[in-house]
């Protein structure tokens, strides 16, 4: 009889460890299920940093450290030219922004979305610029869409594509006649 208890505390602590081992790999598949979900989000949120960091390097006008944010075969549609651009001229805009010494620069972002696919990021945002006076007196105003499809290459986040484009300042349907 002490056998057969002996016996069965043993059958019993094995179905325990086995029904441990079950629910530790349930556990592990569940957190394998949500894990993406906060990985995208955290992708996304690094994708924006980048973001917010390049348009700190345009204000400064540090195209040294902007041009460190494009990959070498990049690709895309800038706001400045008719034409796509790779990345050899990508930061000849700059200058432009701060070309006039009686202006003070500045921009404000404004994030619409953005959508991360496994390791590549694509953000979508509009950014006014503003140019003022001694006066701090706003004597012009332009917005821009974005989009820039951001990837994490060596360590490092970089801009694979992207397009800017001034955004259309009158609201359809209020043209003058219609």
């Amino acid at each position: 009889m002490k056998k057969s208890i002996a016996l069965l505390f043993q059958i019993s602590a094995l179905i325990g460890l086995i029904a441990i081992g079950a629910c530790s790999q349930k556990d592990n598949v569940t957190e394998g299920e949500t894990t993406p979900m906060l990985a995208k989000s955290e992708l996304e949120d690094a994708a924006w940093h980048m973001e917010e960091l390049y348009w700190e390097y345009v204000q400064k006008i540090d195209t040294v450290a902007y041009k460190t944010l494009w990959h070498n075969d990049f690709m895309g549609y800038p706001g400045f030219g008719d034409g796509v651009s790779d990345v050899r001229k990508i930061a000849s805009w700059i200058p432009d922004l701060h070309k006039d010494p009686d202006l003070k620069y500045s921009y404000t972002l404004h994030k619409k979305g953005s959508n991360s696919i496994e390791d590549v990021v694509m953000v979508f945002y509009d950014t006014d610029y503003f140019w003022t006076d001694s006066q701090n007196q706003v004597v012009r105003k332009e917005t821009y869409k974005f989009t820039h499809t951001w990837k994490k290459v060596d360590g490092k986040w970089l801009i694979l594509g992207g397009m800017a484009a001034i955004k259309n300042q009158e609201v359809l349907g209020t043209e003058s006649g219609k």
